[in-house]
């Protein structure tokens, strides 16, 4: 590894982040009058606060706090200082806190919610000195956040690059499903919590059952950052995701609710899992192996540590696919298991496929003559499974022309060939 090259380093775009762009923005000032301190989330919504935060909660209605998502403001006892706050997203509905709205933001309701404040007794004060504007168009009333902060807290945006291992290969992530200032982080304070970035009152069936956040995405549709959700053990929409009450953006499949558990992706690369098409199944440490390397799905033969494993990919026997096939239920992994094709007759072969074998290997080891190929085939052609081969190391039924022939124009699958049997020397 060259000199201060680090694995997995990134490059930022340039130029800064806008977050909760074009929104209605109002600074007021606040005062805690408690004798506590009170720290109040990105996404909590400012009407329901803390009671004894004083402050003009006629003009909170409908609003939370425009900083970063997942991030909070301190006020502590007696002090004062001005925030500014931006209208909610989405559907513009209150839910959760202190029970003060529970509905949707309507004005025409202001003077019902004004009334509970008031019997509820929550600090409320007039403010003369607020005032109103629209993020992006006016700084006063902007939140923005540098490249590299941005992706310390969420991964990296559109335009940054991620170098690839301790290669000199960078990926730029091409788009981003992020709605910049509600971008869906778990913990104390932050956004997935009940009327924020969780939604409130969908049933099991509406929202997902696991949301891996923030991930960056690298597959055949290009590279991008999203939320991954998952319902039913399946991957079902890769997006945004969140609470669409209040926030921008959010998928209908997407929903973030009571029953939805969360895994951080930020800072990830989430990619498809790769297949190993040729294992030899001599011991199950293997299967940690393959899953720290990123491969999911083994494809292959075998019964453990014995000779025939050693060399070939070949289950033989009925008996021994139902172990094999018992042996790896625990494992996390796909498993495909291949059967021994190397049988001249036909009815000798057909077992091991109604045992659970996904395919059939023809090894050399095992004789793959021209006659042990064209009936292994012709089983295959019948259950519609594949066929793999390794063979001409030796030449003793003839050479690799005699071989293809006995292949009749059937689909088979070639595993290994030695060039040295085509012709002289020749590496």
């Amino acid at each position: 590894m060259e000199d201060k090259m680090v694995p997995g380093d990134l490059i930022f775009k340039d130029g800064i982040i806008s977050l909760n762009l074009g929104r209605k923005a109002v600074r007021l000032n606040i005062t805690n009058r408690g004798d506590r301190p009170v720290q109040v989330g990105s996404h909590y919504h400012f009407i329901e606060v803390n009671p004894y935060l004083v402050f003009d909660r006629r003009r909170a209605y409908g609003m939370r706090l425009n900083i970063r998502a997942g991030t909070a403001t301190r006020f502590e006892p007696g002090e004062s200082k001005p925030v500014v706050l931006v209208s909610i997203g989405g559907n513009k509905v209150i839910r959760g806190g202190n029970g003060i709205v529970d509905g949707p933001v309507d004005y025409n309701n202001i003077e019902t919610v004004m009334e509970t404040i008031r019997i509820e007794g929550y600090g409320n004060m007039e403010d003369a000195d607020a005032s109103e504007g629209l993020t992006g168009e006016d700084s006063d009333f902007t939140t923005t956040v540098s490249p590299e902060a941005y992706a310390n807290m969420y991964g990296p945006t559109t335009g940054d690059k991620i170098r690839l291992g301790d290669t000199n290969l960078y990926a730029e992530i091409e788009w981003d499903f992020a709605i910049y200032g509600d971008e869906c982080v778990f913990g104390g304070g932050k956004v997935i919590r009940d009327g924020m970035g969780q939604s409130c009152g969908h049933l099991p069936d509406k929202s997902l059952d696991i949301v891996i956040t923030n991930a960056v995405i690298i597959d055949y549709t290009g590279i991008f950052k999203a939320d991954i959700g998952v319902k039913n053990g399946c991957i079902v929409e890769l997006g945004k995701a969140g609470n669409p009450d209040t926030m921008d953006g959010v998928s209908e499949n997407m929903i973030i609710g009571i029953n939805t558990e969360v895994i951080a992706g930020e800072g990830l690369i989430v990619t498809a899992g790769a297949i190993d098409c040729h294992v030899h199944f001599i011991c199950p440490q293997l299967v940690h192996e393959a899953i720290s390397s990123g491969i999911t799905t083994l494809i292959g033969g075998g019964t453990g540590p014995a000779e025939g494993t050693c060399a070939t990919t070949c289950t033989p026997a009925p008996s021994q696919m139902k172990m094999m096939l018992q042996s790896t239920d625990d494992f996390p992994l796909n498993f495909g298991f291949t059967g021994k094709g190397n049988g001249s007759k036909p009815e000798e072969i057909h077992e091991i496929i109604k045992a659970g074998a996904m395919g059939l290997k023809l090894h050399e080891d095992w004789g793959t003559t021209p006659a042990a190929i064209d009936s292994c085939l012709a089983v295959a052609e019948l259950y519609d499974i594949q066929v793999n081969i390794h063979t001409d190391t030796l030449n003793e039924s003839g050479f690799v022309e005699q071989t293809i022939n006995a292949f009749k124009g059937r689909t088979i699958h070639t595993y290994h060939r030695l060039v040295e049997s085509v012709g002289p020397v020749n590496w």
